[in-house]
């Protein structure tokens, strides 16, 4: 079924102000793929179709991985490196470079500089970064530049700016499955660009907008884009989601998504407090994510002793505080499905400390437990969770049911519409 608001229309609405600063140029490409002279083992990046490569687009700020004392570089192609002083160093390309953090300071081979130093590629997607993520190496290649930042405390800031709209191409390819369908990453690409340019919004004082992990989204540079995923960023240019605020003045969305929302959509301040704005008021039924793997998940048994070691790891005052765990509950639910809302945790002195379910569910680990509706059930030194659905939180739109809805005819736009009701679609650039 086609909307007669199809994508292709979007184009022509007005253009809507929300708030994004100085404009940039898209970066270019190469004429053809990086000639892989150097040791460093990549796919050649896609080349951004016309409608980008010509387009401007605000840019985007990432922060790479985790803060650490040192990394490696390397570029295939001509490079610069700068500083605040201005060029420091040139090449006609980088092999594997090491990065540390020296005193206060910036070494990059031979060039120590007190500040942050900003590596530039002729070419587009020739930096290669190399970095521990989670006790284990990473190497990917980044569009735009990478800037290394000196920290306080005695790291470094790794930091990817690029035009917003190639952001996006290497989010949707690690946010959705390669085989679904065009329409279904065209929905996504909307929801994780209103997402992105409301982060960027918010950090405006700080060196980065967004991580390029789950904490905002995920982000994987440009050796994991897809074609599929450039098409939906090419059929949606600058289309963001916005609602009417106080005194009915548009403002931005926060598109929340999640992978599969377990039969029906949470309200987005029953997950994280605040205010909901109309088109995240949940309530939205989803039986379309059913072929999910975790449409339903299997039982988890966790001990008091484990939950209670979690609870005290948080570092969070009252949590560190309780003593041997007695009781766990689901203090209050949200929605017509019963979606846990708070936890109860009570140690055996009587002391307890409400939380909201999505961070004890982060605490006691969220490759355990899928999402925040379930059931708890008391089982002397231990506590079963059952009837688990669902993963994420299960706010805006659900990945999995729009790949189903995609599927069957319906275009990104009718999809971005079904899981944010209410929400208005207008071009932000």
């Amino acid at each position: 079924m086609k909307s007669p608001h199809s994508a292709r229309a979007w184009f022509l609405r007005p253009i809507l102000a929300v708030g994004i600063a100085a404009l940039v140029m898209g970066g270019c490409s190469c004429e053809g793929p990086p000639t892989r002279h150097l040791s460093v083992r990549m796919r050649a990046p896609i080349r951004p179709p016309a409608v980008i490569a010509t387009r401007e687009v605000p840019n985007i700020r990432v922060r790479l991985g985790e803060e650490t004392p040192s990394l490696k570089v390397a570029v295939d192609g001509p490079y610069r490196l700068t500083s605040a002083r201005g060029e420091v160093a040139t090449g006609d390309s980088l092999d594997w470079t090491e990065i540390a953090f020296n005193k206060g300071s910036v070494s990059f081979g031979q060039v120590t500089e007190p500040g942050p130093l900003e590596i530039h590629a002729t070419c587009d997607g020739g930096i290669f970064v190399s970095q521990t993520v989670g006790g284990t190496v990473r190497e990917r290649n980044y569009r735009g530049s990478i800037q290394i930042i000196p920290t306080g405390a005695g790291t470094l800031r790794i930091v990817n700016t690029l035009p917003a709209e190639h952001y996006l191409a290497g989010v949707l390819a690690n946010e959705m499955i390669k085989s679904w369908p065009v329409e279904a990453y065209k929905a996504q690409c909307v929801a994780a660009r209103t997402f992105a340019l409301i982060e960027r919004n918010a950090r405006l004082r700080y060196d980065f907008d967004v991580y390029d992990s789950t904490a905002s989204q995920v982000y994987g540079g440009c050796g994991t884009e897809n074609q599929t995923a450039w098409d939906a960023v090419a059929g949606t240019f600058g289309i963001v989601a916005t609602y009417r605020g106080a005194g009915g003045k548009p403002q931005l969305l926060k598109t929340y998504y999640c992978s599969t929302c377990g039969g029906m959509t949470a309200s987005a301040g029953s997950v994280f407090g605040g205010e909901t704005p109309p088109p995240l008021a949940g309530g939205v039924k989803c039986d379309y994510c059913r072929r999910s793997p975790k449409y339903r998940w299997p039982d988890v048994t966790l001990t008091k002793k484990e939950i209670g070691e979690a609870m005290r790891q948080s570092g969070y005052t009252d949590l560190v505080r309780l003593g041997p765990i007695a009781r766990v509950e689901v203090a209050s639910t949200a929605g017509p499905g019963g979606r846990a809302e708070a936890i109860r945790v009570i140690d055996t002195a009587g002391a307890a400390v409400l939380i909201r379910a999505g961070y004890w569910r982060s605490l006691v680990g969220h490759t355990k437990i899928f999402s925040t509706w379930f059931t708890l059930v008391d089982k002397g030194d231990r506590i079963l969770v059952t009837d688990g659905r669902g993963f994420g939180h299960g706010v805006g739109l659900c990945q999995w049911g729009a790949a189903y809805l995609a599927e069957r005819g319906k275009t990104g736009e009718e999809i971005v519409r079904y899981y944010y009701p209410s929400a208005e679609l207008t071009r932000a650039y």
